[in-house]
C-alpha cells in the first residue's frame, strides 16, 4: 500500500506550542532590553566627568547593563527558538536547544556546589555582591535604589554576615578620622527601623551607627546582612520558593524536549524528500 504523499512527521502541535511560548519571551526580552538601555543612558548621564573606563565598568555591572545583557540573551535564545520552529529552520533550533541545554547544565552545577560547599559558595556571593553593591552604592542611582529596597523590604543593613559593619568598606560611610563625608561611621537611612506610629523615616537616623556596639545600634537600626536576611525568608516560605524553583526548571526541560522533538520530525521529514 502506497504512503499518502501529502503525510507530514512535523506536529503542528509542538511546532505552534514552541512558537508560542518564544514569541512570548521573545517579546519579554525586548521589554527588559529596553527598560535597561533607558536605565544606563540615565546612568552614563549621572556619571558625566569621570573616565571612560570608569563609566564603562559601572554601567556594565549597573542593575541596567544586568538587564540589558539579560533581555539581550532571552531575546536572542528566544528569537532563534521562535523563528526555528515557524521556519522548520533546523539550524536556529539547534542553537536554541543548546543554548537551553547549557543553561540547564550550568543551574545543575550552581545549585550542587551550593548543596556541597553551602558556606564557600555563601562567602563568594557576598563578597561579589558586597564589592558591587556596598563600595558603589553612591556610584548609581540604580544600584543605590536597589540596596535601598533590599534593606528595607528585608530589614537588614549591609550584605554579609557583618551586617552594617560592611559600610566602613564605602568612601562615603567608611569609620576614618580624616574622612570630610558627613556621612563617616554611617550607614543608608534605609537600614533604620521603621516604628509602626512613623510615616516618616529619619534620613540622619543612621550617622555614627558603625561605632556602637550591634545591641546599641539594634534600638535604631538593622544590624543583620540582607544574604542571611533573604536566606531566612526563603527557609521560612521553603514550600513557594522550592515551587517557584521547581516550575521554572520543569519548564526549561519541556521546552528543551519539544525543541528535540520538532528537531527529530523535520529530520524524519526532510528523509522523505531526499
Amino acid at each position: 500500500m502506497a504512503r499518502r504523499t501529502d503525510y507530514s512527521y512535523i506536529s503542528p502541535c509542538i511546532k505552534w506550542t514552541l512558537f508560542f511560548f518564544n514569541f512570548i519571551f521573545w517579546l519579554f526580552g525586548m521589554l527588559l532590553m529596553a527598560v535597561g538601555l533607558y536605565g544606563v543612558v540615565f546612568t552614563a548621564q549621572d556619571l558625566h566627568g569621570l573616565k571612560s573606563v570608569e563609566i564603562a565598568y559601572i554601567v556594565i555591572t549597573d542593575l541596567s547593563g544586568v538587564m540589558v545583557a539579560l533581555g539581550g540573551i532571552i531575546f536572542l535564545v528566544s528569537f532563534a527558538g521562535c523563528v526555528g520552529a515557524l521556519r522548520e529552520n533546523l539550524c536556529l533550533l539547534k542553537l536554541y536547544f543548546w543554548s537551553l541545554t547549557i543553561f540547564l547544565i550550568a543551574e545543575l552545577l550552581f545549585a550542587i556546589a551550593c548543596i556541597i560547599f553551602p558556606w564557600k559558595s555563601r562567602e563568594i556571593i557576598e563578597s561579589v555582591l558586597s564589592k558591587r553593591l556596598i563600595e558603589h552604592y553612591r556610584e548609581s542611582q540604580n544600584t543605590q535604589n536597589f540596596v535601598d529596597f533590599l534593606q528595607r523590604e528585608f530589614e537588614c543593613c549591609g550584605i554579609t554576615a557583618h551586617g552594617y559593619l560592611d559600610w566602613d568598606s564605602n568612601e562615603y560611610f567608611q569609620c576614618i578620622e580624616n574622612s570630610p563625608s558627613v556621612e563617616k561611621c554611617g550607614v543608608p537611612a534605609s537600614c533604620c527601623i521603621k516604628r509602626k506610629n512613623m510615616t516618616l523615616i529619619d534620613i540622619m537616623c543612621g550617622y555614627n551607627m558603625q561605632s556602637k556596639k550591634p545591641h546599641e545600634a539594634s534600638d535604631t537600626i538593622h544590624v543583620g546582612g540582607c544574604v542571611t536576611s533573604i536566606i531566612q525568608f526563603l527557609e521560612s516560605n521553603l514550600y513557594w520558593a522550592a515551587g517557584v524553583i521547581f516550575g521554572i526548571t520543569l519548564f526549561q526541560m519541556y521546552v528543551t524536549h519539544q525543541a528535540r522533538s520538532l528537531m527529530d520530525q523535520i529530520s524524519l521529514q526532510r528523509s522523505r524528500w531526499y
